[in-house]
């Protein structure tokens, strides 16, 4: 079906009346590949044939370019010219003239009883002696009763003398194709799927085909096979796009293929699988634009040729008009074409890395050519994949990272740029395998110790081996760093590597060189806010070290709002979370540790390293927050995602975590297999050993062993007075240890330990100080007990401590049953459950309020609430406080 062809149709037709009237005509049909030229001929040789024309039609092909005369021969095969092949000049490639005369009057012989069509498709492949020929005839047809009408494409110059003897004849026409129309494509459409269900997908497909009439049919062939009523690019559109980029010439071929390299990014980062891939390039117009150069340099043409097989792409609809491929399925069918090589496709990534590189482009665009091509052995590689590493790992992307990473290493040397290069790729690979890196960072440990690390990567180096336990090989490597360095990042990371040795290596850190064991200055007020990573590190520092609260609570408020922290400084987000919990602001920890782990749809995937720490840092939190239950579960999911050994030292924190939580909850058999589950040999000298033999004692506590209790307490407090950190907020071991010493009958040394009123100042720790106060009300008389309690309540109930709050409710139970006067009346008693509720009703408290605080249903306060007033004979909540000091 011929469509948006009629005005074009209707002027040839207007040529063959002229032709029949004994004056020669001539037309031209220019177009881009595959709009449809051979169609119109083929309409126009119906016409012709209709009105009584002789027709003869002759098709050029780059196959049949190297035979003399092989077109003519088409025309007028009576006078066997392929015969005459060796009358010709070779070395000229010239027809002799007796040929030229045949040919003529052979012409003349076929016009001189009916008129003559001559029809010449794809002229731009007519051979050379070919083109002498025709040029003869057209001088000659004027006055015959001849046309004579030819298509041609853009490409290719050999034809040009033709054409141009054509654009001097008065009675030549020139007919120039566009893409199909909207409303060209909708009459298409209608023909094939008829008028109901063409106008829906119209958009569709002029978007995929731009209109060129191959692509298509193409994709309607592609529908019909999958019987989609959304038309997709499938088998026959990919055939299609091959077809028009090898009939477009060998310069718009090599063009199309450069653009398709250039545009191609990875499959990783592609946002969606029918969005267009920029080709980072501008569109090129002259042959001294950059954007021109790129892609001659990548498709080895002159950069003169580049704009003229743009042109001839885009006016073909392989391109849009912004010279991109109309559609990814453009690009994946030029790189998946069979006639392209696997040597040769490696090439062309060769000349794209190159081009970019050259040009200075991004490096992920430079290291996209790389990874998918063969090595260059060229010394900028190594460098430029570890840029695009380090901007992949800044977008959260850390498996992308990974890939390039390894790839550099792949292409590295042992020079201190291609160690570093090393470390980087173990750095990364941790967040995937902490286990894996464990041979790598010896060997690293090794480089370390010849001085061909630079020092920067020599910090990296010592934190990954001290988290692994290696102190030995981490003593031996930072013996080798400087005080100063010319990388100006140097100075951050050796900061970090202080604090993080104070607040969490402090055994190890006597050994360490002098560098590492002077303290980090801390910032004046003038000075500019210092990097996330080292104000993390210090916030959590302060915290340990009983600094201002409201001080740590605005600085890890300000690392925990950086843009992107989670993605690329997870460990700063665990650290600025820690530092709330120790000082006790346990609601802005809960948020923050939630909205952490709250899925983010659009951002990478997290790591399941990174999503190991988050779960932990949040059972830490709902631990605090007296939340056991809650606190299992978050700590056994961070203890599956991550194995154990990939932890290092540090797996004595969950261990604790869950232990503790597990104790609080009776689980006395699961505490204790957690608790003996073997450890790092250096974890003794890390801080984490504090809280893993905090609730040991904890765990000897529940189980009635006060005296192995109070010697895991007393160890604590030992460790960390050795260490400067005696703080009750990372392990309140006073109170653990004056519970023990009450179970052990010497009341006094529990009240030695706890009116030490620098070990827990109420103003600072308010959750130590309560645990301080429950403990010591049970050594004061009957008659303050009750109020000593009350005020720990205030205290747990401020810093949000629910496990806190149900204890303290139950010794305040305890103490009102044995201080009850008068004693309850006959038949009126309320169980523990009763009294709990009907204790904190009489405070002023909602039914919604008690539920929380002693985390059950409103509902069972509600009915619990019932039987106290039928119990009482009340009516009234505010009866309560009366009848509860009554006991009556």
């Amino acid at each position: 079906m011929l469509v948006d062809r009629e005005a074009e149709l209707a002027t040839l037709s207007a040529a063959l009346a002229e032709s029949a009237r004994g004056t020669g005509a001539f037309a031209v049909v220019h177009g881009a590949t595959a709009l449809g030229k051979t169609e119109l001929l083929h309409a126009l040789r119906t016409r012709a044939t209709e009105h009584g024309f002789t027709v003869r039609t002759a098709l050029g092909s780059p196959t049949e370019q190297p035979f003399p005369c092989a077109l003519v021969d088409q025309l007028v095969p009576e006078l066997a010219l392929l015969a005459t092949e060796s009358d010709q000049d070779e070395a000229q490639h010239t027809v002799p003239p007796h040929v030229l005369r045949r040919i003529y009057h052979a012409t003349l012989a076929l016009a001189a009883d009916r008129p003559l069509l001559l029809c010449v498709d794809d002229l731009h492949y007519a051979d050379h002696a070919s083109q002498q020929c025709l040029l003869y005839l057209v001088r000659r047809l004027r006055t015959a009763r001849a046309a004579l009408v030819v298509t041609e494409a853009p490409h290719g110059t050999a034809h040009r003398t033709l054409l141009a003897e054509l654009q001097y004849q008065p009675r030549t026409r020139h007919l120039f194709l566009s893409p199909l129309t909207p409303r060209g494509i909708t009459r298409l459409l209608a023909h094939h799927l008829g008028e109901p269900a063409a106008a829906r997908p119209t958009a569709e497909f002029h978007r995929l085909t731009g209109g060129n009439p191959l692509l298509l049919r193409a994709l309607l062939d592609d529908a019909a096979a999958t019987a989609g009523t959304v038309p997709r690019p499938g088998a026959a559109y990919r055939s299609a796009v091959l077809a028009c980029a090898h009939r477009s010439g060998a310069e718009a071929l090599a063009v199309a293929r450069a653009t398709a390299v250039l545009g191609t990014t990875d499959t990783a980062s592609a946002p969606h699988p029918d969005a267009p891939r920029a080709t980072g390039t501008v569109p090129p117009t002259s042959p001294d634009s950059p954007d021109t150069a790129l892609l001659a340099a990548t498709a080895a043409l002159a950069p003169r040729v580049v704009p003229q097989a743009l042109a001839a792409l885009t006016a073909s609809a392989l391109h849009d008009d912004h010279h991109r491929p109309r559609h990814p399925a453009v690009a994946e069918a030029l790189l998946a074409d069979p006639d392209l090589s696997s040597a040769a496709h490696t090439a062309l990534r060769a000349r794209a890395a190159r081009a970019l590189h050259a040009q200075g482009a991004p490096a992920v665009a430079v290291a996209a050519q790389l990874m998918a091509g063969a090595p260059l052995g060229e010394s900028w590689e190594a460098p430029a994949l570890r840029a695009a590493a380090e901007e992949h790992l800044a977008a959260g992307d850390t498996t992308l990272a990974a890939r390039y990473l390894r790839c550099a290493v792949f292409r590295a040397d042992d020079s201190p740029q291609g160690l570093a290069d090393r470390l980087a790729t173990v750095a990364v690979a941790w967040r995937l395998d902490p286990p894996g890196v464990i041979t790598q960072l010896r060997a690293l440990a090794g480089h370390a110790r010849t001085g061909l690390l630079p020092p920067r990567a020599i910090l990296h180096l010592v934190q990954a081996l001290l988290w692994h336990g290696r102190e030995e090989d981490a003593i031996t490597a930072a013996g080798t760093l400087p005080d100063e360095d010319a990388d100006p990042r140097y100075a951050t990371e050796l900061a970090v590597t202080r604090l993080r040795l104070t607040h969490t290596y402090p055994g190890t850190l006597p050994w360490m060189p002098a560098v590492l064991r002077r303290p980090s200055p801390a910032p004046e007020p003038t000075d500019p806010p210092e990097p996330v990573e080292v104000a993390a590190a210090r916030t959590l520092h302060t915290a340990l070290t009983g600094g201002d609260p409201d001080a740590v609570a605005t600085a890890a408020e300000r690392v925990l709002r950086t843009p992107g922290i989670v993605d690329h400084r997870p460990d700063a987000v665990v650290v600025a979370i820690q530092a709330l919990v120790y000082i006790d602001r346990l609601d802005a920890a809960d948020a923050w540790s939630d909205r952490f782990l709250a899925p983010r749809p659009g951002f990478p995937t997290p790591t399941p390293v990174r999503e190991a720490l988050l779960h932990q840092t949040r059972s830490f939190v709902l631990l605090r927050r007296g939340e056991p239950a809650a606190a299992c579960e978050h700590g056994a999911h961070a203890l599956d995602l991550m194995p154990e050994a990939g932890w290092g030292t540090a797996l004595a924190f969950p261990l604790a975590v869950l232990a503790e939580a597990h104790t609080a909850l009776g689980e006395h058999d699961r505490a204790a297999e957690l608790l003996d589950r073997p450890l790092p040999e250096a974890t003794h000298r890390t801080i984490f050993t504090v809280p893993h033999q905090h609730a040991r004692g904890l765990h000897h506590l529940a189980l009635d062993r006060p005296r192995d209790a109070l010697a895991c307490f007393v160890s604590c407090g030992e460790t960390l007075r050795s260490w400067g950190l005696d703080t009750p907020a990372l392990a309140p071991w006073r109170t653990g240890a004056a519970e023990a010493w009450l179970a052990l009958g010497r009341p006094e040394r529990a009240v030695r330990l706890l009116d030490d009123r620098q070990a827990a100042p109420v103003h600072r720790r308010p959750r130590a100080r309560a645990g301080a106060l429950r403990v010591l009300a049970a050594t004061e008389p009957p008659e303050r007990r009750a109020a000593t309690l009350t005020r720990a309540l205030e205290l747990y109930r401020a810093c949000g401590d629910r496990y806190g709050i149900s204890r303290t409710l139950a010794d305040l139970d305890t103490a009102a049953e044995r201080h009850r006067t008068p004693a309850p009346a006959p038949g009126v008693v309320l169980t523990t459950a009763e009294r709990r509720v009907a204790v904190l009703a009489a405070q002023g408290l909602s039914n919604r309020e008690v539920a929380a605080e002693l985390s059950i249903a409103v509902s069972t306060v509600e009915q619990h609430l019932t039987r106290v007033y039928r119990k009482y004979r009340i009516r009234h909540r505010r009866e309560l406080r009366t009848r509860l000091a009554a006991g009556t």
